[in-house]
């Protein structure tokens, strides 16, 4: 009886210690083997995109893919420069590990790059029924892919492409969904079958009906070696977004995209340290039955990049929870790895401070209203596109930062804070992508910003400020603690730069939110509105000059941080020089979505320089 119990007792305590091993062939609560732990290059700084690949060796990088400025199409490897960089890079990655090397595609491309002899549809669209356009297309794709005969994959997106193939003209394919899985098979039938290589499909939304089409569309497509990949939440990388739970319905294997690099956060450039977010979204999906692993990016283009960079953490903590749990030491873990244990007591809070000052500087009572980083009130997306309460079933923002309120997304916030004519029915995104939200009465096309809200969102900015205050402190002090100089600049200068930024965003807010119920009439001209308003131009040009003068502006992505100098001055301008009290659509700047040209950037300058 004794040795029979000592039999069990040895059987429980060797499982029990097996089930805390470290397994790389990690499997989700279903039994499915969690393969791909990949990285996204998306910055063609060749030097860079090296340095990532010799740290993926630290991380257990299995996959790599390398999309935007480096291969956004794969016609683009029709470009001798460009496919070398792609065989170049590819060689380094196999030669540092990495199983499995993809690059991205989108079909189709603009229509002018089809023969004008498959242009026979109604308005010159491609006739779909035509045999020889389906055989051009698969000659096509063997010559392209010949130019690059090293990778291993191939990144397909269907949506948010050149020439959309659903709108295309066919009789025998009735549906948008039948038309892209159509399109899939075709080129699966050379990717996968011929070539013997894998083919992802990237699945991207705009709204709930483009959801329906896709999944409808994936769950059609023949190819039993397809496999997918969709983002950590539904269409764009918001910290205030829920999982993308439809991942569920996918019949495929699937692996999450994740954004390291925060595109929409600050590109690292910024603090930009989110690992709470990732892991908890991580923790969501790794046990759904068809996932298979992750890919984050690692840049947001130009010379970004979060490796050396406090943003790293992201990347580190989706590491530590790929094969397990992440203990409660993760944070303490990267601090001692980059910057040595004894300066944790200093960054792990510095670090934890990352989130709340980003949500309550770039974002809004739960809004993200900027454009990709960059300074931007009025981008129009932010009131209608990127609103997280479009993907949930009860739209409510749990708003902390010293406000501490239930706001519901569409009834409280938007229809406070965004100007009235992105909450009208004619011409606009929410009635093209989300008619809903206007049928259901939550919005007033009129002017509604008051000093309620305006309160709310001045409470945000100024909690914002003061919590990049904190964290700036905190790095000051590890800095005789942190082993590497240069690692300890990177720190302080991201934190340096998050500090006014945050000043930046609370300055701008009085003058944007202040002046609009200014605006109002005579009964909100009171002096506490005009001392506001005198704060945000005071304020503004204040932070503007330290930035101008600001020795350490950081690499520049998608995100310029010392554009904003001007996007700023901008709104300065437009209160400081108006020409009456009035406010309407064109009082403030909007901003187009490149970069803003050296003359347009002088003549704000030169304006508010006037005395």
């Amino acid at each position: 009886m004794k040795n029979s119990l000592l039999i069990i007792l040895i059987t429980v305590t060797f499982f029990i210690s097996m089930a805390g091993c470290v397994n790389k062939n990690a499997e989700n609560e279903n039994g499915n083997k969690l393969k791909v732990q990949g990285w996204n290059i998306l910055s063609k700084q060749e030097n860079l995109a090296q340095m990532v690949i010799d740290s993926s060796s630290h991380y257990g990088i299995n996959h790599l893919q390398l999309s935007h400025k480096i291969v956004m199409d794969l016609r683009h490897a029709k470009n001798p420069e460009r496919a070398a960089m792609v065989n170049r890079l590819t060689k380094r990655a196999h030669e540092s590990g990495i199983d499995e090397v993809c690059i991205w595609d989108h079909a189709l491309y603009y229509l002018d790059y089809y023969p004008k002899k498959f242009r026979t549809g109604p308005d010159s669209l491609i006739n779909l029924d035509n045999p020889e356009f389906w055989q051009w297309i698969k000659n096509d794709y063997r010559e392209m892919l010949d130019l690059v005969p090293e990778i291993d994959g191939i990144i397909l997106t269907f949506i948010e492409t050149g020439a959309h193939v659903e709108d295309q003209y066919s009789e025998i394919y009735k549906t948008e969904e039948e038309k892209l899985a159509a399109m899939v098979d075709t080129l699966a039938s050379v990717i996968i079958d011929e070539r013997n290589l894998q083919l992802y499909v990237r699945t991207f939304v705009y709204n709930k009906a483009e959801l329906s089409s896709m999944l409808k569309c994936i769950n059609l497509v023949k190819n039993p070696k397809l496999r997918v990949m969709t983002k950590e939440v539904p269409h764009d990388f918001f910290l205030t977004h829920p999982v993308a739970e439809f991942v569920q319905q996918i019949k495929f294997p699937t692996i999450i995209e994740f954004d390291a690099a925060h595109e929409y956060n600050g590109q690292g450039i910024v603090a930009s340290a989110f690992p709470e977010v990732h892991l908890r979204r991580w923790n969501y999906y790794k046990d759904i039955p068809n996932v298979i692993g992750y890919v984050a990016r690692t840049d947001r283009s130009g010379n970004t990049t979060i490796i050396n960079n406090p943003a790293e953490v992201n990347l580190f903590v989706l590491n530590e929870a790929f094969d397990t749990a992440a203990g409660n030491q993760w944070y303490q873990d990267f601090i001692c790895k980059n910057y040595g244990c004894e300066a944790s007591q200093y960054l792990v809070p510095a670090l934890q401070l990352s989130h709340p000052i980003i949500t309550s500087s770039f974002y809004s009572l739960g809004i993200n209203i900027n454009s990709h980083s960059r300074l931007d009130w009025l981008d129009n997306s932010s009131y209608q596109r990127h609103v997280s309460g479009k993907w949930m079933d009860e739209p409510i923002a749990d708003v902390g930062h010293g406000v501490n309120k239930r706001l519901h997304y569409w009834k409280d916030v938007v229809n406070h804070i965004a100007p009235a004519w992105y909450k009208r029915s004619e011409n606009s995104q929410l009635a093209k992508e989300s008619q809903w939200v206007l049928d259901s009465g939550w919005l007033q096309a009129k002017e509604m910003m008051d000093t309620t809200y305006l309160n709310y969102v001045l409470q945000e900015k100024a909690f914002g400020v003061a919590r990049a205050k904190e964290a700036l402190d905190l790095v000051k002090k590890a800095k005789p603690l942190v082993k590497s100089s240069s690692m300890y600049d990177t720190l302080l200068h991201v934190f340096e730069r998050t500090h006014l930024t945050a000043q930046l965003y609370e300055a701008t807010a009085k003058l944007f939110f202040g002046y609009r119920v200014y605006a109002r009439g005579e009964e909100y001209r009171t002096d506490k509105m005009k001392a506001i308003i005198e704060e945000g131009l005071e304020q503004t040009m204040e932070v503007a000059l330290k930035m101008k003068e600001y020795p350490y502006p950081g690499p520049v992505g998608q995100f310029n941080w010392q554009e904003d100098i001007y996007r700023g001055l901008g709104y300065y301008n437009a209160v400081k020089f108006r020409e009456n009290n009035e406010f309407d659509q064109g009082f403030f700047p909007s901003y187009g979505f490149g970069r803003m040209k050296k003359e347009e950037k002088m003549a704000i300058w030169n304006k508010a320089m006037e005395q």
